[in-house]
């Protein structure tokens, strides 16, 4: 009897078991069926994925992808491809965060039922009108030249992604010229840079270094250090690009001391550097239609005095995401909230004819405070005084731009890479901007340029 009771409730559990794991397979099945099927790595599905698949247009309605004849076809201007590379993506879907590899099961009209054979008068593909515009694209990328970057402008009432432009890029038609280089010329050209790359800050860090002193320090805005260009902390130096004596906050951050911000990093201590980080959205990615960003990195907790200080200069072991950095420019702009981006604008039927065509995709705006109204309002005075006192209002005529540069030094005898991000203060011309060019020195003489003509260019055409 015993023997009998044993395994009935050995069979049971087994009987149980196998349902789970029939249940199981089932609820993933209905779930990620269709990223199986169109999975970069099913070589069966490789042609198919692109043969038949729906448009990708851009805001204005340009056609920047579809499909003639069993072929993908791609705009008609070379540049203009290469700017929207890595927002569209490329056949052999080497770009992980791109429209044609994120979204494939809607272009090519994957039912769960057919998978991706269906027949046509089932297939469901459907077009996607992206929220770029390919023109300010190209002349992002015309800016960059050949040199290696980013560029991205968002609006940070909406969200929209506007420009994406990450460099080297190539032509999709001739995808062939990455693996056959060897110079290094095209090395992380399958990278968006955009969202999936980080760099050291340099001196943008200083917005929140800046940020941790109004928040945790009281009377942050009368206090001065003494800057006489080399300091010694812990045994080590820290050196500054000036002697600018007796120094306050809001003039430190237009001339940028690192004196001033690694000696204000070592009064604040490693936990409100690391709280006022994290709040501000780093060691953590953003996600947004189906993108996951790079993390964005700061840590001291094995820092020395001197690194501690190196850290609120934008260096020691900092890193920023580029998308990152614009979204915590639209946080600073929104006083204190940030509107999380995003690149798909509408998502519908490639058949107009269809009684269903008008909606299969419902965006929304999602927000996340990431600074206190008082600290977005004060960090928005200074980049303000920034562009008026330092860099320029005729960079960005009319625009009443909010900015800051960085030079983050990177070792090996390299180049420093050379940042600008900021915003404009302007209800009516919401844009916020983020540029990076790899080993190229100082930000204001190498991405100032850049983000001056894709911004002027942006207020012209988005805001007609």
């Amino acid at each position: 009897m015993k023997n009998t009771r044993s395994r009935s409730v050995v069979l049971t559990l087994l009987s149980l078991a196998f349902l789970c794991g029939i249940g199981l397979f089932v609820y993933r099945f209905a779930r990620s069926a269709n990223l199986w099927a169109l999975s970069p790595i099913n070589k069966h599905f490789a042609g198919v994925n692109l043969l038949a698949g729906g448009d990708i247009l851009d805001r204005n309605g340009v056609v920047l992808a579809h499909s003639k004849d069993g072929k993908r076809v791609y705009h008609k201007d070379e540049a203009t491809r290469k700017a929207v590379l890595h927002t569209v993506g490329d056949d052999a879907a080497h770009i992980a965060t791109s429209v044609q590899n994120l979204y494939r099961d809607e272009l090519c009209g994957y039912s769960i039922v057919f998978g991706a054979g269906a027949p046509d008068f089932f297939k469901q593909s459907k077009n996607i009108r992206v929220t770029i515009d390919s023109e300010l694209c190209k002349a992002a990328l015309t800016a960059l030249g050949d040199r290696k970057g980013s560029v991205c402008v968002y609006n940070y009432k909406t969200g929209e992604i506007l420009c994406m432009v990450s460099t080297p890029t190539f032509d999709p038609y001739h995808p062939d010229v990455v693996s056959a280089d060897k110079t290094g010329q095209y090395e992380g050209a399958y990278i968006n840079r955009v969202v999936s790359a980080s760099y050291a800050p340099g001196s943008v860090f200083k917005l929140v270094t800046s940020a941790a002193g109004l928040t945790f320090l009281d009377g942050i805005e009368h206090k001065t250090y003494s800057c006489h260009q080399v300091e010694t902390v812990s045994g080590k130096k820290i050196t500054c690009m000036g002697t600018h004596g007796e120094i306050g906050l809001k003039d430190a951050m237009m001339r940028s001391c690192n004196i001033y911000f690694a000696n204000l990093a070592i009064d604040l201590g490693k936990s409100s550097m690391t709280k006022t980080a994290n709040a501000m959205g780093f060691n953590r990615s953003f996600s947004f239609d189906r993108v996951e960003t790079k993390k964005s990195v700061y840590d001291v907790h094995d820092a020395d005095s001197c690194n501690l200080g190196w850290s609120g200069v934008g260096q020691h072991t900092d890193l920023l995401n580029p998308m990152h950095s614009v979204i915590l420019m639209g946080a600073i702009a929104n006083s204190g909230n940030a509107v999380l981006p995003h690149i798909i604008s509408d998502i519908f039927y490639s058949d107009a004819n269809r009684s269903d065509s008008s909606w299969v995709f419902e965006k929304s705006t999602a927000t996340e405070p990431l600074l206190s109204e008082p600290v977005a309002s004060k960090l928005k005075e200074m980049m303000r005084y920034n562009v008026t006192a330092n860099y320029g209002d005729s960079m960005f005529p009319g625009l009443n731009v909010c900015a800051k540069t960085g030079t983050a030094e990177v070792g090996d005898g390299k180049e420093p890479h050379g940042w600008m991000v900021g915003f404009a203060a302007d209800e009516m011309r919401p844009l916020a901007f983020s540029v990076i060019v790899e080993n190229a020195g100082y930000g204001s003489k190498t991405a100032g340029p850049i983000a001056a003509r894709v911004m002027n260019l942006a207020a012209k055409r988005i805001f007609k």
